[in-house]
């Protein structure tokens, strides 16, 4: 019988409240049942440890010490001692004996294993021929095989837990996703009076601070709170909305009186998408200020694209990809149009676009426009949005150099066509055969070279 005393001396074992009562746990084990296997319980405990706050490390010794252990020493009428020596386990195990000695003690106040001492302190072992222990002194798992039970019921209410939270982090995560896009439309719509980045702040905030947490009350909380500002904010964009009159949201496109006019949102820019004019630009609106027929800039990046000889031709040869018209020469019209035509491709919204027309003038935001598109089909953006945005606001502060762009694109491309020739690969986009084919139908030439 173990020896076990609150004040030891030499030779005696520490005990405590938590370790006396694995002690008894391990007296009360009488064998599993016969259709649970010592690898079962093992399979549970290490199922049911993360949910009972054991420490990996005390995984990782039990899961070493079951090693040791055969089926037989959990019938009924065994016990499953294991006396593998300090020495053995050190190296298992790759700690120092000190380390091993309050691992084993941890181990029994986590209610795990016990001890069952020999006179001399040694752990030592014997079996019969049927494999059954004669005797053994060492390190008890018993109180393994009497919670199997407990491990279980851990193991499946900690699953079931784990699919409840993560269900609510999702929750949690589109609530912030869906105050971060009303956000971005109170921004992009330029709606006063509601504090739309405060709430974002606070989401993400609140994601950051969930991200660990495994009470489910308290993630459910914040999930409601964040749902339910989510909610108000859409509730105020809503009203926002509705408390605008139509005419600062639309204007006509047409003269009044006739139908089915074309309705675009309110810029000085006028409607390029499906206007056709015989000189490849598009009719100006008799309200608009700006015309696009005029061959002089009429905005500093019109003049920064005039002053590096970027025109509709420069800017076909550059983006090719785009640009397949049937007259001579390209037009800035066509371009307009094609641009027009990106925005909706490339998901860009159309006040970003209304925006670059009225900060660049139409010409600007077109080129603008075919180079985010160029650089997001070659994987250099990947917002397209949110780069046509950034320009923008260059724009506006004078700092957009769209001429440099355009030929520092242009360079990019020659670089990569020699790099081609190098390695035996076809750099050149279906839009560029086309258009070298074309360019060799108006010469004349043989496009056996393309």
């Amino acid at each position: 019988m173990s020896t076990y005393v609150y004040a030891p001396g030499a030779g005696h074992r520490r005990i405590d409240a938590r370790t006396a009562a694995t002690n008894q746990l391990a007296q009360a084990f009488n064998g599993l049942p016969e259709d649970v296997s010592h690898r079962q319980v093992l399979t549970m405990f290490k199922r049911a440890a993360p949910y009972l706050g054991i420490p990996p490390r005390l995984v990782h010794a039990i899961d070493t010490l079951m090693s040791w252990s055969r089926p037989i020493d959990w019938s009924d009428g065994q016990r499953p001692i294991v006396f593998p020596s300090n020495e053995k386990l050190t190296q298992k195990l790759g700690i120092g004996v000190r380390q091993l000695q309050k691992m084993l003690t941890s181990a029994a106040r986590y209610g795990l294993l016990t001890h069952r001492d020999s006179a001399n302190g040694n752990r030592i072992g014997a079996r019969g021929k049927d494999g059954r222990l004669i005797y053994a002194y060492g390190i008890d798992l018993s109180p393994l095989g009497a919670r199997y039970l407990e491990f279980v019921e851990t193991a499946n209410e900690g699953s079931a837990s784990d699919l409840r939270i993560e269900v609510l982090r999702k929750r949690l995560t589109a609530a912030r996703r869906r105050i971060r896009s009303l956000a971005q439309l109170v921004e992009d719509e330029a709606i006063e009076g509601i504090d739309a980045w405060t709430a974002v702040e606070i989401a993400q905030l609140a994601t950051r601070q969930m991200r660990q947490v495994r009470d489910e009350t308290l993630l459910s909380a914040c999930v409601e709170q964040m749902e339910s500002r989510a909610d108000e904010l859409g509730k105020s964009a809503t009203a926002a909305f509705e408390m605008l009159k139509p005419s600062q949201i639309h204007e006509k496109s047409s003269p009044s009186g006739v139908l089915d006019d074309t309705v675009i949102t309110t810029t000085k820019q006028p409607d390029t998408a499906k206007a056709e004019y015989s000189s490849g630009y598009p009719e100006r609106s008799s309200k608009a200020g700006y015309d696009v027929r005029d061959e002089q800039p009429q905005t500093e990046v019109e003049a920064d694209l005039a002053k590096h000889g970027v025109d509709p031709e420069f800017i076909a040869s550059v983006v090719p990809e785009f640009i397949l018209t049937n007259t001579q020469r390209p037009t800035w019209g066509a371009l307009i149009g094609t641009a027009e035509r990106l925005v909706d491709q490339t998901a860009i919204h159309r006040n970003v676009w209304h925006e670059a027309c009225r900060l660049m003038g139409q010409k600007g935001a077109a080129a603008s426009v075919l180079a985010t598109a160029h650089k997001h089909l070659r994987g250099d953006v990947e917002r397209p949005g949110a780069y046509l945005r950034g320009m923008n606001k260059h724009a506006a502060s004078g700092l957009l150099n769209l001429g440099r762009t355009f030929h520092g694109l242009k360079d990019n491309a020659r670089t990569e066509a020699m790099r081609s020739l190098s390695t035996g690969s076809e750099p050149r986009s279906i839009g560029q055969l086309a258009s070298a084919a074309l360019k060799l139908a108006r010469t004349g030439r043989s496009p056996q070279f393309l």
